[in-house]
């Protein structure tokens, strides 16, 4: 899966790559591992719900982070459907 290449932990904002000419508040775009579409979106709280633009209509969602926490990944493995 499409997911299996990012780890629980990994701190999302120090590791990956922002985009700022497509990104605006709480909406953010970054490059991820091998250059991978990530999609941060915050809820102006604490979370960050992050998932992958794979392909056409296709979104995976990839997991959450907390700014109380660092902001590292802690995966989940539901999809959007």
């Amino acid at each position: 899966m499409i997911t299996d290449k990012y780890n629980n932990g990994t701190p999302m904002y120090e590791t990956f790559t922002h985009i700022p000419e497509i990104s605006v508040y709480s909406h953010n775009y970054y490059i991820g591992i091998d250059r991978d579409l990530l999609y941060g979106k915050g809820d102006d709280d604490d979370e960050t719900e992050w998932w992958i633009l794979h392909g056409e209509n296709n979104p995976v969602l990839l997991g959450y982070s907390y700014c109380s926490e660092g902001d590292l990944l802690e995966k989940t493995s539901q999809r959007h459907t």
